[in-house]
Formats: C-alpha cells, sequence, structure tokens
C-alpha cells in the first residue's frame, strides 16, 4: 500500500505515543509490541520492526528494497502504575485498528492522555493506600491499635515518597525511608503496648511498598524471550526491594537499642471467622490499590473481588490444607492470571489491574521481615527466609504468567468480537506461515463465524490487520508469501518428510 511521508510520520507517532503509553504503565514488551504492529499493520505498513527495551521504544520500516529504511526512537518515561491511562491507550489503539477513529482523531487523542488529570486526586490516593496497609494488618489477624498503627504509617510513607518524587529523588531513598518509617511506628506500637504484635505493622507496609514493583511483567518478559526488558525490570524490583531493606534494618538497629520486642509470631489459624476476617481483608486491600493506581471507577468492585477470593484461596490451602506457600500462591496466581485474561476480554479492560489486585495479597511480607530480622542473629536463617520469600515471589509471577498464556489459547475458542481487547503473550518473532494463522485464517476454515484477528509479535512482518480487510480479497492476497518463496518446513513436517 503506497504511503507518503507525511502519513508515514503521522503513523508512526500514533504508534510510539501508545507504545510509550503502555511501557511506562506496566505493560510487558510482548503486549507493548504486538500493540505498535497492529497499528501500523491496520495502517497499511508491510516490513515494520519493533524493538522494545527498559525505557525505549524503536520502530523501523521498508518500504522496498531499494528505499532507505525510516526509523525513530522514543524514550519512555518514568514508570508509574496508573490504569486509567493504560485503559486509555488501549482504547485509542482498538478502537484505531477496529476503524472507529481515523488517524487525526486517534493522535490528538494518545497525545492528550497523559495531558489529562489524575482520575483520583494525590489526597485520595494517599487514603487508599493508607486503607491498604490497615486492611493487609486485619488480614494477619492484628488488634485494633495495630491496625491503626499500619494505616497511618502507610500513609505516611506513600505521601513521603510522592514528596521525594516531586523533588526528583530517586524512588530507592523513598523505598528506604519508607522501610524506616515502618519500623518506627512498629517500635511506638510495642512501646504502648507490649501484648501487642507490632511486627504485622512492618509486614503490612512491606506489602504496600512491593505493591508497585514490576515483578509480574518481568517474568512475563523472560518466560517470553524478551530478555533485555526483563533484565531491566528485574535489577529496577531488586534495587528498590534493597531499599525497602536497608530502611527496615536500619529502623531495626534503633529497635534494639531502644530494646523494643518487633518479632514476628505465629500466622492466624484457619477458622470460620478468620475466612471471613481474610475475605473482609481482601477486599480492602483491592479497593486501596485499586484507588491508588488509578483503575477506573467501574473496575474497582472487580478487582477488590479477585483480591478476596485470592486472599481466602491462598489462607485456605495453607492454613486449611497446609500445602507448602510456594505452590499455594503459584495455584492461586494461576488462577488469578486465568480470571485477569479473561475479564479483561469481557469488559474492554487492561488485564494487569485485575492480576495486580489478585497477586497484592499474595506478597511474602511476613517472609522478607522474618529474613531481615534473622540477618542480625543468625545469618543463615536470615539468608534461608529471604531466598523462600524470592521463591514465592516467582511462583507468583510465574503462575500469572502461566495463567494468561492458558487463557490467551482458551479464549479466541469462546471469543465472537473481530480483535481481541488484550494482546496475546508471544514471542519477540514467529514466522511467515505463523502470520496467516496469527491473522485468524486457519481458524476460520475450521469453524463457521467470523475470523478473529489475533496479535502476534513479529520483528519483520506486518500482524494482526482490521477485520474489515478479511473481506477484501485483493488485500488478502497480499498477505501470500511472495512468488517462489518456499517457507523452511518446521521440525514437525521434517520428521514426516525424514522418518
Amino acid at each position: 500500500m503506497p504511503t507518503d511521508s507525511a502519513r508515514l510520520h503521522a503513523v508512526f507517532d500514533l504508534a510510539m505515543r501508545i507504545g510509550e503509553g503502555l511501557l511506562t504503565n506496566g505493560a510487558a514488551a510482548s503486549e507493548v509490541t504486538a500493540t505498535v504492529l497492529r497499528v501500523t499493520s491496520s495502517s497499511g505498513l508491510r516490513n515494520v520492526s519493533v524493538q522494545v527495551t527498559f525505557n525505549e521504544v524503536t520502530i523501523s520500516y521498508l518500504a522496498d528494497e531499494s528505499a532507505t529504511p525510516f526509523t525513530r526512537v522514543r524514550s519512555a518515561g518514568e514508570r508509574v502504575q496508573n490504569f486509567a491511562r493504560l485503559a486509555a491507550f488501549e482504547d485509542v489503539s482498538h478502537q484505531y485498528i477496529g476503524g472507529q477513529l481515523d488517524l487525526a482523531e486517534a493522535r490528538q487523542r494518545a497525545a492528550a492522555i497523559p495531558q489529562e488529570p489524575s482520575l483520583y486526586r494525590l489526597p485520595l490516593v494517599i487514603v487508599a493506600f493508607a486503607m491498604m496497609g490497615g486492611a493487609a494488618a486485619l488480614g494477619f489477624g492484628a488488634g485494633s491499635l495495630v491496625v491503626l498503627a499500619a494505616t497511618l504509617a502507610a500513609g505516611i510513607l506513600i505521601g513521603l515518597g510522592e514528596l521525594l518524587a516531586r523533588w526528583s529523588i530517586p524512588p530507592f531513598y523513598g523505598q528506604a525511608l519508607g522501610g524506616f518509617i515502618a519500623v518506627s511506628m512498629a517500635v511506638i506500637v510495642a512501646l504502648l503496648d507490649t501484648t501487642a504484635n507490632p511486627s504485622i505493622v512492618v509486614v503490612s507496609c512491606i506489602i504496600v511498598q512491593l505493591a508497585g514493583l514490576s515483578s509480574i511483567s518481568a517474568v512475563q518478559d523472560a518466560v517470553t524471550g524478551w530478555y533485555v526488558t526483563a533484565a531491566g525490570r528485574v535489577l529496577e524490583t531488586l534495587m528498590l526491594t534493597v531499599g525497602i531493606v536497608a530502611g527496615v534494618r536500619a529502623g531495626i538497629l534503633v529497635a534494639d537499642l531502644i530494646g523494643a520486642d518487633i518479632s514476628v509470631t505465629a500466622s492466624m489459624p484457619l477458622t470460620l471467622t478468620t475466612a471471613l476476617v481474610v475475605v473482609v481483608s481482601g477486599v480492602g486491600i483491592g479497593l486501596g490499590f485499586g484507588i491508588g493506581t488509578q483503575v477506573p471507577a467501574r473496575l474497582l468492585v472487580i478487582g477488590s473481588g479477585i483480591a478476596a477470593l485470592a486472599a481466602l484461596l491462598d489462607h485456605l490451602l495453607v492454613a486449611g490444607v497446609g500445602l507448602d506457600r510456594s505452590f499455594s500462591v503459584g495455584i492461586v496466581a494461576f488462577i488469578t492470571g486465568i480470571l485477569a485474561t479473561a475479564l479483561s476480554d469481557v469488559l474492554r479492560a487492561p488485564a494487569l489491574a485485575f492480576v495486580m489486585c489478585g497477586v497484592i495479597p499474595l506478597v511474602p511480607g511476613s517472609r522478607i521481615y522474618r529474613g531481615l530480622l534473622g540477618l542480625g542473629d543468625d545469618l543463615s536463617v536470615g539468608v534461608s527466609e529471604l531466598l523462600v520469600a524470592g521463591e514465592v515471589a516467582v511462583a507468583i509471577a510465574a503462575g500469572v504468567v502461566l495463567g494468561q498464556l492458558v487463557a490467551a489459547r482458551i479464549m479466541p475458542r469462546f471469543r465472537r468480537t473481530a480483535i481481541a481487547y488484550t494482546p496475546a503473550i508471544s514471542a519477540p518473532f514467529t514466522t511467515l506461515r505463523r502470520r496467516r494463522s496469527s491473522l485468524g485464517l486457519a481458524r476460520r476454515r475450521r469453524r463457521p463465524g467470523p475470523a478473529v484477528a489475533e496479535p502476534s509479535t513479529m520483528t519483520s512482518e506486518m500482524t494482526a490487520l482490521s477485520p474489515a480487510m478479511f473481506e477484501d480479497p485483493a488485500l488478502l492476497a497480499d498477505l501470500d508469501p511472495p512468488a517462489g518463496f518456499e517457507d523452511p518446513p518446521g521440525p514437525r513436517e521434517q520428521r514426516e518428510e525424514h522418518p
């Protein structure tokens, strides 16, 4: 399809804005690449290459073998968790691909998204995260004093973190300050009431601080082959976690000097009453996190329900069945990944919002705190606890990604819409033969009904097209391989030819 220079610049501008918006708001590299390629493909551009790294999106286009490549690079801004903006960018991309928006309107809307005010103001965000800290403490069986202290500590550390961010101070120091505030509040509780369990304050604050990290997207990038982006996200998560460790360790040293006991006690036993408390805690955690990360109001109830379900299932598997924590969180995370992917397609919403709400109750905050306490008493015990916490974290992320992979294979059999809302997880490249199957042509031959344009992340070819193109034979013919081209046989075909 011929493309003039002005239109080429316009298409690339739209694709760049959408790619940057998705990347800065937590989307995995495979999803960013798939969406960008769907935008360029629906604009009629072939031979488009997209490269996504930790903080950069690169798009290159080659019109033909004799043309000069056209390449643009855009650096991503500061990474945040704003699911309202993530949903807005996905809406623009899908409306443009589906034909509801023309190129000029899509560019205008994509450019306006970062300029729009936040869905929830900063005071409400601080209150929401404070409520999340209190709800987490309630889930551990804390009394009223500890719940109040956890609520205040979470609100203070989030408020100071926002203040440091406005002063352009790296988030590492904000995490360290938050860890110190958590232990300081626990020390105050220990001095006020010697019968209370002040360690729950620290554990709850650790959960609040870890909630915003990109470990899920990091593991998704790693298992789907996007190793450069995964390495960057893992390192970012590690450094921010080290900041929490530094702050907590400093607070523990102060507690030892004062003589306050902030050790961890046994967890809450399983009864009908505690199960109800866990459900209420999960609802509070999901609601607080949803408001704090700008989840649209229509999705808050569902996100809270997923958080409550995840908290209850984990509580039943660990306290009731006696399953090892790593296996229990992996199972719950797997279920969460399936539910999140299915709900995102039905509700036309980002799956990441549901995923994050569901995995927060599974964060191993108590394990991390036990490990930090052990580092001062018995180094081997502390390291062992931290390694177990890392194992639980990996189990959470891997379970979520596996659930999304399974759902991505199941959902197309039930979906009746023309284009999937959330890009499927796929590898960084695919073959020319698989391009045709990614467009739903093979599925159209297998069963009646409209073809489903499934996304696919490819580095040198077009991917998903607008559903209107399936009705034009001339455009479909363009999808066939060039004359004389033979796609190399796959391993299965080679075995059939050479038994």
